[in-house]
């Protein structure tokens, strides 16, 4: 006799089937009996998830100017290398929970001490950019980690009031130079002044606008800022 909930579980997945984000292989739907709780495997196969790659950081020795210590979740490589640039540049709104997975399962494994951070806060994006893309990437990253330490979630306290070509457009060289700590403004300094900040951001590559942001917030009066990405890349 077949159970109820395989009748269920088949009716499901033919009316609502449930494709992994990045291969569209089918998978379970999450209202069937089958279903576990929201998870990675809620969004990517096995084979994508085994395909992400956990950032080790034995693999480079990256030190960033004026940020005392720098988290990231993943090497940007395999499906993140898909999954960031159709959340980010082509408002693929159903990546925000897979990307808030990935998140909550970096943050897991990180050695993060939440007093060591009193105030979380994003890169920010100028805002022609951020009229054009409809949101900040970086923003969403620093409200999940926010909730996930249960720590102050800033906004607007720091600001780019200068556009820029795009960092993803550059090579390593002018990357340096594109950004500097003149692109940001702190409006209101006495609401960081003394506070330990954890700076969010979505990849990053040679460190060159956390650097900027953090030597800002710093000047400004802040007493130590972290950084804290989805992806890394590695250079060579």
């Amino acid at each position: 006799m077949i159970e109820i909930s395989t009748f269920t579980t088949a009716f499901l997945d033919i009316l609502f089937p449930r494709r992994c984000l990045i291969c569209s292989v089918f998978l379970f739907h999450p209202l069937s009996g089958s279903a576990r709780k929201q998870s990675l495997e809620t969004y990517l196969c096995p084979a994508c998830r085994q395909h992400l790659q956990v950032y080790a950081t034995h693999l480079d020795s990256v030190r960033l100017l004026d940020v005392e210590k720098v988290f990231s979740g993943y090497l940007y490589a395999g499906p993140l290398e898909k999954i960031i640039p159709a959340w980010k540049y082509h408002k693929r709104n159903e990546f925000f929970p897979l990307v808030g997975e990935l998140l909550e399962s970096a943050l897991s494994r990180q050695e993060i001490l939440t007093p060591a951070f009193d105030l979380v806060m994003a890169i920010p994006l100028s805002p022609s950019v951020l009229r054009k893309r409809g949101f900040n990437q970086a923003f969403f990253i620093a409200s999940v980690v926010s909730a996930f330490l249960k720590q102050p979630l800033a906004r607007n306290l720091l600001i780019k009031h200068i556009d820029t070509p795009h960092q993803a457009s550059l090579d390593r060289r002018a990357r340096a130079l594109n950004l500097g700590p003149e692109n940001f403004q702190v409006p209101e300094p006495d609401r960081i002044v003394g506070r330990n900040i954890l700076l969010c951001d979505d990849v990053l590559t040679t460190g060159a606008t956390l650097s900027a942001a953090a030597r800002t917030l710093k000047s400004a009066g802040a007493a130590s800022v972290s950084a804290l990405t989805l992806a890394r890349v590695v250079l060579d």
